[in-house]
């Protein structure tokens, strides 16, 4: 797993080369030249300059960007089949931002895994995912293949999100907000979680929770989705 900071995720009392050797001794087995050379080569991987000479080297004196290249590097030392990266660039720049992503984009088509990157930047999303997955209140509520849902969401709480966001589709006057707020985990509204902020809702939102609908390779929860709605 790759967390969102990484200088609340990496040990300042130990050197990057100790936290990297001590991921790759437990999954790899190695020790002595075999571990220092392994956990070098792995800050090579991830672009990090001088990886022997940054072994030695504390967390605070690397930048943001690289610090979340030995986060990746940590991740993936153990050689896994899935990667989970929760919002691995909301602290980073756009320039740094689009580096990490060519970076895991990179590394999971080499090492053959796959990956969940939990994010809210649909420009994220647009850029480095095959898939996506829509949550509200603890809930999918729509998911499919990513050019699909960017393009025509099916359901008011993709759509509210993609309307909301400047310069992700061609517009005239205002952007769109999504009134009211999330509830709270322990007063969820009966029905669909959704049905007090959408401007669409009918009678049975209030009542039923819709459940999950397939239709080819997407899958909508809505009792009314988009596309029904004249």
């Amino acid at each position: 797993m790759v967390f969102q900071d990484p200088m609340t995720s990496l040990n300042p009392l130990l050197t990057i080369g100790a936290q990297l050797e001590e991921v790759l001794a437990l999954h790899q087995n190695l020790s002595g030249k075999a571990l220092r050379d392994e956990a070098s080569s792995w800050l090579a991987k991830v672009g990090i300059p001088d990886p022997s000479g940054r072994l030695e080297a504390y967390p605070f004196e690397f930048s943001g960007g690289m610090r979340q290249r030995v986060l990746i590097a940590l991740a993936l030392a153990g050689k896994p089949d899935l990667l989970v990266a929760d919002e691995p660039t909301t602290a980073l720049d756009v320039t740094i931002q689009a580096q990490i992503l060519e970076l895991l984009r990179r590394l999971q088509e080499e090492l053959g895994m796959g990956m969940i990157f939990i994010t809210h930047d649909l420009g994220v999303v647009e850029r480095i995912s095959d898939r996506v997955a829509v949550m509200y209140a603890g809930r999918i509520v729509e998911s499919g293949p990513s050019s699909q849902i960017l393009s025509s969401p099916r359901h008011p709480y993709t759509n509210g999100l993609l309307e909301s966001v400047p310069g992700f589709r061609p517009r005239d006057g205002r952007l769109v907000s999504i009134g009211g707020t999330v509830p709270s985990p322990g007063d969820w509204p009966a029905g669909c979680r959704f049905h007090p902020r959408c401007d669409r809702a009918i009678d049975v939102c209030r009542i039923d929770t819709p459940k999950s609908v397939v239709d080819s390779d997407r899958i909508c929860a809505c009792h009314a989705p988009i596309e029904d709605r004249p």
